[in-house]
């Protein structure tokens, strides 16, 4: 039998029992300042840090009580911490999205690793929008800190699945620091064509470049250059030069800027378009093409990736990059009109179709997915000299639908129960 509950409220209660105590916790300053009564035993064994820090090497004695102090964590944020040292358990539903962070920070410190990652995973599900209004100063903090790998994943797919959350008219991805766009660069999941990622890229080192941002292009000397190539040289081996048409190739890579290639890439640019089958040389040279982007207005790579598990019954979900379909576009509707013989004309007689539909004053998305062919067929019914539509059976055709563009996670899913006449 277990009484881990009751054990935990007996050790809760310590912290306010005092006769005991020997370690006294400043934390805060100046008019945020507080102290907290502690006992050593407690602290040393739920805490790495705390066995150091109060150790006889390092820790600091005023009348047999150890004085610790902590000016850089709030009053409020230890409370929660010095609450889970002693019970095991913490509640986050009263405080948001900043706190939450700060207690992150505070945890990290003080190396309680499991809070870190109840409470990246707590910022997830209760502060997603939160986390996106404030991206970038949330990812500088993030990046920092090797532990917070959970959030700043989260952050970085957040950012690959929409790239326009900083890639947007406001320039913003132009404050990134350098660690966070190498390791955005890194990743197979930017939905972005390789040649946007390029310009984006230049635009962000002639940013960082100070003198470079008021000076053509043409009137750079050979330093400005070199520059250039200073800032951008852990970034260029992860451009998938490789992805980039020819002609773009020549025009807004090579031509203007190939003064700030490595050589042995310049050779591999050449080689591999004038020599069909060579492979890179160049240490990091990609030629595997990053996620696959969808031609739709209303579903992205995400939605792609789901919808072709479900169309193979697959329990887990595809990843981006590794969709088995090609999704083709075959008519859009703001473009091509909503006309049933516009849409029989694109679509009749071809097999694997899937119909997307946007809400109109909503961010609701409906879809069908349907195996067979879509035609206007009829029968002749001999007996009462009229004719029918044609229907079709089939157990594979499903409905679904999602709450918007970016929120994959909620969906609803409708399959075949009845496959006559379905259709």
């Amino acid at each position: 039998m277990e009484y881990l509950q009751e054990l935990s409220n007996d050790f809760c209660s310590l912290i306010n029992d005092n006769n005991e105590s020997n370690v006294i916790i400043q934390v805060g300053e100046e008019t945020n300042m507080k102290e907290f009564k502690a006992h050593t035993l407690v602290l040393r064994s739920r805490s790495s840090y705390f066995r150091t820090a109060l150790s006889n090497n390092w820790g600091k004695k005023e009348n047999d009580m150890y004085i610790f102090k902590k000016p850089n964590i709030s009053p409020d944020v230890f409370e929660i911490i010095l609450r889970f040292i002693y019970s095991g358990k913490v509640s986050l539903e009263n405080i948001n999205g900043s706190k939450a962070i700060e207690l992150l920070i505070a945890s990290d410190e003080l190396e309680f690793f499991n809070l870190c990652k109840h409470v990246q995973k707590d910022l997830i599900e209760k502060e997603s929008e939160w986390l996106l209004q404030n991206l970038l100063p949330i990812l500088k903090i993030l990046s920092k800190h090797q532990t917070f790998t959970i959030l700043f994943d989260h952050l970085l797919k957040a950012i690959c699945s929409n790239p326009q959350l900083i890639f947007d008219n406001h320039n913003k991805y132009l404050e990134l620091d350098e660690n966070i766009m190498v390791q955005l660069l890194k990743r197979d999941d930017l939905e972005m064509e390789e040649i946007d990622i390029w310009n984006y890229l230049i635009k962000w080192g002639i940013f960082k470049t100070n003198h470079l941002k008021e000076k053509d292009l043409s009137n750079w000397t050979k330093q400005d250059f070199k520059d250039l190539e200073n800032i951008l040289h852990d970034c260029i081996p992860s451009i998938r030069f490789f992805q980039i048409s020819s002609t773009e190739l020549y025009d807004k890579v090579r031509n203007p800027y190939k003064k700030i290639l490595p050589k042995e890439l310049n050779e591999d640019i050449v080689k591999y378009f004038m020599k069909p089958g060579s492979k890179p040389t160049f240490p990091k040279g990609k030629i595997s093409a990053r996620i696959r982007i969808i031609n739709s207005a209303i579903i992205k790579s995400t939605h792609a990736a789901l919808i072709s598990s479900w169309v193979d019954n697959k329990e887990q979900h595809y990843d981006c990059n590794k969709i088995p379909y090609e999704f083709q576009l075959l008519i859009r509707g703001s473009k091509d009109g909503f006309d049933s013989s516009i849409f029989h004309s694109r679509c009749d007689y071809r097999v694997g179709t899937v119909v997307l539909i946007k809400l109109k004053e909503s961010q609701e998305i409906l879809g069908g997915y349907n195996p067979c062919t879509w035609q206007r067929s009829y029968l002749d019914d001999p007996w009462t000299n009229r004719s029918s539509l044609d229907y079709q059976n089939t157990t594979k055709s499903f409905i679904f639908s999602f709450n918007g563009k970016e929120d994959i996670g909620n969906h609803k899913l409708s399959r075949v129960n009845y496959p006559k006449n379905f259709l």
